[in-house]
């Protein structure tokens, strides 16, 4: 297994290095949603509705560079490229956000009760657990909607450690650096973990909550975050990776 980390951290620095016009963007993505935030946020439902569309468009934007940084040979960006990027996964987004919205209907009477908090971080936790794979179908996958949650929760049961470990290390980091680690109440943290990472708001929030000088470096490390996703997602896909964790589980076993 620290082989196959070895290998996605090579090829991820790499691809770092070589799309670090993306870099470049990523300060648009909390602007442009903030200044949506102000324009619409007096707007009632049909406000709501639009900035959801907003965040559906920066989302779609960021995949598509996130895309073309883990499987294009060459890295392009350029003003023209940038503006595409908006509609290349819009309404493969937004099918997804309409799914989790139906899922957020479904379950919050469940939580309205006094045990309401406690199954509301427990439903978040289980959502950041086996949809936790989503970012990447939409830009490496061919199935969309309930399909596409279907397949991201098949994927990470499959592959539970290889895939979730970096990435809990990685939350670990992101709450440390926000202040939100503090492993003496892990009921807490557990709650925090699954209202954060159970929908693109939750991580949205944990950005806007940065101090200003913070921001910048947070957007790169989380930019080389998910060119890792990317990276390590393709590697278990092709099997590649599989191979690597049967051989690591033949020598422990041994």
């Amino acid at each position: 297994m620290l082989a196959l980390y070895g290998k996605v951290s090579a090829e991820t620095a790499r691809r770092v290095l070589e799309s670090w016009p993306a870099i470049l963007a990523l300060p648009a993505y909390p602007l442009i949603f903030y200044a949506a935030f102000l324009l619409t946020g007096s707007a009632g439902i049909l406000g709501s509705l639009l900035l959801s569309f907003v965040i559906a468009a920066c989302w779609s934007s960021y995949l598509e560079l996130i895309s073309q940084a883990v499987t294009s040979a060459r890295f392009r960006l350029d003003w023209n490229e940038f503006r595409r990027t908006f509609a290349s996964h819009f309404w493969d987004v937004v099918s997804v956000m309409f799914v989790f919205w139906m899922i957020e209907l479904v379950v919050q009477p469940l939580t309205m009760g006094p045990r309401g908090p406690a199954l509301s971080a427990i439903i978040g936790f289980t959502i950041a657990f086996f949809f936790n794979a989503v970012p990447e179908l939409l830009y490496q996958g061919s199935s969309r909607s309930f399909a596409l949650l279907l397949d991201s929760g098949r994927f990470v049961s499959e592959h539970p450690v290889a895939w979730l470990l970096p990435n809990v290390l990685l939350a670990a980091l992101l709450f440390w650096i926000t202040g939100g680690l503090d492993v003496s109440h892990p009921a807490q943290l557990l709650i925090a973990f699954g209202n954060t990472f159970s929908s693109p708001l939750g991580v949205i929030g944990v950005l806007l909550s940065l101090p200003l000088w913070a921001l910048p470096l947070v957007l790169i490390a989380a930019h080389t975050a998910m060119i890792f996703r990317g990276v390590l997602f393709r590697e278990l896909s092709s099997g590649a990776g599989n191979a690597r964790l049967r051989a690591f589980q033949g020598r422990t076993r041994g």
